[in-house]
């Protein structure tokens, strides 16, 4: 029934330049540090318990230097003057396609702004959580609190991954977790065509490190017990594997943004391979507030990592270990905040970047003038912006959003003038940008946006959330 009424759907409608020794270091990537007899992985790798003690020091000095045959584009950040246009999907894409994603359980469920408490000894913790849908390939993986699983093309479950092992309630309003005997299961980083896992006992503080690789599916059996994982295959204690990204199979990129290090990168053994230096300092005799204003934020994009430090102009791609390279430039103009400003509450009339999202030919940008916190957004203290950059040029289009916050912002369906998408939500995954939904989404979008959807879309969309079941999630891909 889903997937007629979706075919009706279609058919309806820093910048810093410096040069260090070792400069051919940066012409690799890092794969060509890793002994190239350990680049045929097993299904699943396993890094070894073992009381290797990394050298002291950084192995390779860091470069941070322009390619010359592409240097970094400026991407000019103001308060709009004159005309606003609404975002459309047709800006973005030509084509939709939308697959629903389905759990073999009739009475299980995605996470959709569900309430998730963790019980301890001593008080508790909780937050609001849904699952996210990330693309392996052209599998999708889902994680959320209560595991890791993968789903074919066409949305049919393939096996769980990793599982959570806890004691609780669990249902699509909330879930309980009881601290003593927690076992959590974790995405950690998606890399090319494999995934890395992580999962963690909370009671013995052992962690398990693995991961897998798309081409070798079917994996294991569905997850029964944490050891043995698999048949044939074991999950061993190991020391915690460095925080961070993984630049490829060996090597890991952890992003401090703070303090003396703007980031450091390491290999699986725990060797550091290079540190960066934090150039995002407070002026002599500044002295930091307890406010925060500024964002960092990561992404992907073409396999590759990319970063920004909060404070900073610079956009960096992660070239090699030790190599980062500017790509894009933020220019504020006299709107720019300063670190000193940012963490003492001085941003009236200053301008920060809120949410960068990656797409194929262009990035959109949300940023507040004033910075966003409780008290400004009830005091009407804090405005939204959103600006559509063409990475290539660096031409900027004013959006208008059509809501005060970007958390109810639609993008307009006008390729088969079908699902409006969330400009929040939207992420880019390989050459598609995916959005999500389940019931009780499209059920919010309708009650937060009934004024910015025509009362056409809004009875398909009706029509669709009674559709969806709780162990539904439809994925809608522009390509």
């Amino acid at each position: 029934m889903l997937k007629t009424f979706l075919t009706s759907l279609v058919v309806l409608s820093l910048f810093s330049c410096e040069n260090r020794r070792n400069p051919n270091l940066s012409e690799q990537r890092l794969a060509t540090l890793i002994d190239e007899t350990s680049r045929k992985l097993p299904i699943i790798t396993v890094f070894s318990d073992t009381a290797y003690i990394p050298p002291v020091g950084a192995k390779y000095d860091e470069i941070r230097s322009v390619d010359p045959a592409s240097p970094p584009i400026t991407l000019k950040v103001s308060l709009p003057e004159g005309a606003k246009y609404p975002l459309k999907l047709s800006q973005l894409g030509s084509t939709v396609e939308y697959v629903t994603i389905s759990l073999p359980q009739e009475d299980d469920f995605f996470l959709s702004g569900t309430r998730v408490h963790r019980n301890f000894e001593r008080g508790a913790s909780s937050w609001t959580a849904s699952t996210n849908v990330t693309m392996l390939g052209d599998h999708f993986i889902t994680s959320d609190v209560i595991g890791i699983r993968i789903f074919d093309p066409s949305g049919k479950f393939v096996q769980n991954l990793l599982v959570s092992e806890f004691h609780g309630q669990r249902n699509a309003q909330q879930v309980d977790i009881e601290f003593g005997g927690y076992k959590s299961a974790m995405l950690r980083d998606i890399e090319g065509s494999r995934a890395y896992l992580g999962f963690v006992d909370i009671d013995a503080q052992r962690f398990w490190a693995g991961e897998f690789n798309l081409e070798n599916l079917p994996l294991y059996t569905p997850q029964t017990e944490v050891t043995p994982l698999a048949q044939g295959v074991e999950i061993v204690p190991v020391r915690r594997l460095p925080a961070g990204q993984n630049i490829d199979s060996n090597s890991r990129f952890s992003f401090r943004g703070g303090g003396n290090m703007l980031a450091v990168t390491f290999n699986n053994m725990g060797d550091t391979l290079a540190k960066f230096a934090n150039h995002v300092r407070l002026e002599e005799g500044q002295t930091r507030g307890p406010a925060n204003s500024d964002r960092s934020f990561s992404f992907r994009s073409d396999g590759d990592l990319f970063f920004r430090q909060a404070y900073c102009d610079t956009i960096f791609r992660v070239e090699t270990a030790n190599r980062i390279v500017p790509v894009y430039r933020f220019d504020f103009g006299d709107m720019r905040v300063s670190l000193f400003e940012g963490t003492t509450s001085r941003t009236h009339d200053k301008l920060l970047p809120w949410k960068l999202i990656d797409l194929n030919n262009s990035m959109i940008l949300i940023f507040t003038q004033n910075r966003d916190c409780p008290n400004c957004r009830a005091n009407d203290a804090v405005t939204f912006y959103c600006t559509l950059f063409d990475k290539r040029t660096g031409h900027a289009t004013a959006i208008d959003m059509q809501s005060q916050y970007p958390e109810n912002a639609l993008i307009i369906n006008d390729i088969d003038n079908g699902l409006p998408a969330p400009l929040n939500a939207i992420r880019r995954e390989g050459d598609v940008i995916i959005a999500t939904f389940t019931k009780i989404q499209i059920e919010d979008i309708l009650n937060n946006n009934a004024r910015n959807i025509s009362a056409e879309t809004a009875v398909k969309m009706r029509t669709l959330a009674e559709v969806l079941k709780p162990n539904e999630l439809l994925v809608m891909k522009i390509k």
